[in-house]
């Protein structure tokens, strides 16, 4: 241990002191759920300076003499995404039995959603910048610059104290304020890494952690873009291998290949600046393709993404049960400053390469590979113009990790974070993790939102009874679909 991480540990307990005050939220969608905050230092090294609060909802134990502690909901699934909203869909998710075992808690990360939010006035197309789909390079150049610009025109201050590691810091003041020895905790995609962090960090007061929908420890975080176009295509396929057997209903094609060269047509047209719409909403080249990803994150929505093709190919009306979907999923758009916070961290673990020529090429080699996402994904992007360093190296998992067992749970077929990252992570934590993969599924966040009955009674038993696994596990998914 260095003298700064004794310092970190004199700041973390000062702050622990504190008693969180929980209330009603003022907020429709966390309704049910009590909400507090949280105070916390910007700069753990600066302890007596300036402050942030952290947003924490909370549903307590429903069995009070089985409580077993605290089960903490990593901040959201993907990384800018709320914590206290996924902590909302858990409460109303979860088993009964773990339900009854744990106070679930959540949070919203530092400078996003309630915890000391930063807004920098990015217009809507700025806000997509993850999967912003570029002209040629150096209008893609242009785009990005500006975005990191505007980021640190309004927020060069806190930019130096965006990292996971300070988030699994504000995560020990939390532990410390709900007055709990050991915590337990579940996280999904970005969450999985912080869990690995925090338990890196601080895994003596790890209880049982589960991490599901797993980053690899190798993204941090180029990697997380330049490995996802191969995963898109080969997810795209997948679900054109569902679509193709469907073609009297959707009129896309009854082969795979019809059905792939039907939505290549659409990307042309709206490539070339020709007006396609759904139910009334024009579609550019970025979101036509952006749809399709966040569909393609579960196949329980591919029936969903036919009707959307379909007519957007045909200029078809679409079907209700779709209108009310698609209304539950960009109904409420991505709050600013989630978009905000993601890119902070992104840039904020590790710096990017500087150099512009790497991306140029990485970018078209990609487009001609991957053409569905490899032009997006594979380019340059704004942390490549970031106005200030990491404040500290990325921390290195493996070997001193001091958690007592951590549950990997992986979708075979997750698009966004693919069965070979939980591979990869498995081999880092080899020592203290056990795998669960849930075989012929294309899901992100298994447990227990898909709803595969041995995954969801392995993590359970887990959860409620300490049960890990004796060894790496495969689960059938009993209704596969393609």
């Amino acid at each position: 241990m260095t003298l700064d991480d004794l310092a970190d540990l004199d700041a973390i307990r000062h702050f622990q002191s504190q008693s969180p005050r929980w209330s009603a939220p003022d907020e429709e969608a966390l309704a049910g759920l009590e909400y507090a905050e949280v105070t916390v230092p910007l700069d753990y090294r600066a302890p007596g300076g300036r402050t942030l609060t952290l947003g924490l909802v909370r549903s307590q134990a429903t069995a009070p003499e089985r409580r077993r502690g605290v089960l903490l909901v990593g901040p959201g699934d993907d990384l800018g995404n709320r914590g206290t909203l996924l902590g909302a869909q858990l409460v109303r998710t979860l088993p009964k039995e773990v339900l009854a075992h744990y106070d679930v808690v959540a949070f919203d990360h530092r400078f996003m959603g309630r915890s000391s939010p930063v807004v920098c006035g990015l217009e809507p197309e700025e806000r997509f910048w993850v999967f912003h789909q570029p002209r040629d390079f150096g209008h893609e150049v242009r785009f990005q610059a500006e975005v990191a610009a505007k980021v640190a025109e309004h927020a060069h201050d806190v930019l130096p104290y965006a990292s996971s590691r300070n988030i699994a810091r504000d995560m020990e003041v939390v532990r410390g304020a709900l007055g709990e020895e050991r915590i337990s905790y579940l996280g999904y995609s970005y969450g999985t890494y912080l869990g690995a962090v925090w338990t890196q960090m601080f895994g003596e007061h790890a209880d049982r952690v589960v991490l599901d929908s797993i980053c690899s420890p190798d993204w941090v975080w180029r990697g997380l873009f330049t490995d996802f176009p191969p995963n898109g295509e080969r997810c795209l396929d997948r679900w054109t291998r569902w679509a193709a057997p469907r073609h009297e209903q959707l009129g896309l094609g009854a082969a795979p290949g019809e059905v792939r060269a039907a939505y290549d047509r659409l990307l042309a047209k709206v490539d070339a600046d020709e007006p396609v719409s759904v139910a009334g909403f024009p579609l550019d080249r970025t979101l036509a393709r952006l749809i399709v990803v966040g569909m393609l994150n579960s196949e329980h929505n591919y029936a969903f993404l036919g009707d959307i093709l379909r007519c957007a190919v045909h200029g078809a009306a679409l079907e209700p049960a779709t209108m009310a979907f698609l209304a539950g999923m960009f109904g409420q758009p991505k709050e600013e400053s989630g978009t905000v916070a993601q890119l902070a961290i992104l840039a904020g673990d590790r710096a990017w390469p500087r150099r512009l020529g790497p991306y140029e090429r990485d970018m078209a080699r990609a487009a001609r590979a991957y053409p569905f996402t490899g032009a997006a994904l594979s380019g340059i992007k704004a942390p490549a113009f970031w106005p200030v360093p990491p404040a500290e190296p990325v921390t290195a998992l493996g070997a001193g990790n001091r958690a007592p067992g951590i549950l990997l749970v992986q979708a075979a077929e997750d698009m966004s974070t693919p069965h070979a990252a939980a591979v990869r992570m498995h081999e880092v934590l080899r020592h203290n993790s056990r795998l669960v993969t849930v075989a012929d599924t294309a899901h992100h966040r298994v447990f227990p939102f898909y709803g595969n009955p041995a995954a969801d009674e392995v993590v359970t038993a887990y959860l409620v009874d300490g049960t890990l696994p004796a060894g790496d596990l495969v689960c059938p998914n009993p209704r596969p679909l393609v």
